[in-house]
């Protein structure tokens, strides 16, 4: 079974808590509100981090709650940014973990690239994925909230039950892929040399 969907659809809700919130699986509904504020941890590399950000991305990631954004920090949040402004460190560590969290809800499945890209670039892939779950049976909510990774699985295998082209390459695959790559290689060093 493909490597990267055994993490998707294993990817759960952990006792770990940051900074005194417990954090959830990121999901869809993560992903947006994140967007909505330009949030650095989806684009770590090109964004710095501050506290609020990490405090930010906390507040949104504890809840599925759609409004907790717009909710002023609380005081115990507000002496978690004043902490962690003091110690860069102990800051990039909380961000690092974060990032990892992130990471493990969002493995997904791997794709042959076709040439030819054929659909509606103007929907988001969010709102396709959701409604694609959405309309094969899941709840709203469900959709929103799943682990994303396995939103994402389950949106495309839904699209492909449904006749859509889409080529999935498994880990196995991507394994004897290396192994080709390897050996065209070095049939090309010995026919070199010849």
């Amino acid at each position: 079974m493909d490597a990267r969907y055994l993490k998707a659809t294993t990817a759960s809700s952990t006792d770990v808590k940051v900074c005194g919130k417990r954090l959830l699986p990121f999901c869809l509904r993560h992903r947006v509100i994140l967007e909505s504020i330009g949030s650095p941890f989806l684009d770590p590399e090109k964004k710095g981090f501050t506290a609020r950000d990490l405090m930010t991305a906390l507040k949104v990631i504890s809840t599925y709650d759609k409004n907790c954004i717009d909710r002023p920090f609380t005081f115990k949040e507000k002496i978690y940014i004043y902490l962690l402004n003091k110690s860069k460190s102990r800051l990039a560590t909380l961000c690092g973990f974060i990032l990892g969290h992130i990471s493990n809800s969002c493995s997904y499945p791997k794709l042959w690239e076709k040439e030819d890209k054929k659909g509606n670039e103007k929907i988001p892939w969010v709102l396709s994925c959701v409604s694609n779950n959405v309309r094969n049976g899941c709840s709203l909510e469900e959709a929103w909230t799943m682990p994303e990774g396995e939103a994402v699985w389950m949106s495309i295998s839904h699209a492909i039950y449904n006749g859509a082209k889409i080529d999935v390459i498994s880990t196995e695959e991507e394994e004897k892929l290396k192994d080709y790559d390897a050996i065209v290689e070095k049939f090309k060093k010995t026919n070199k040399k010849t």
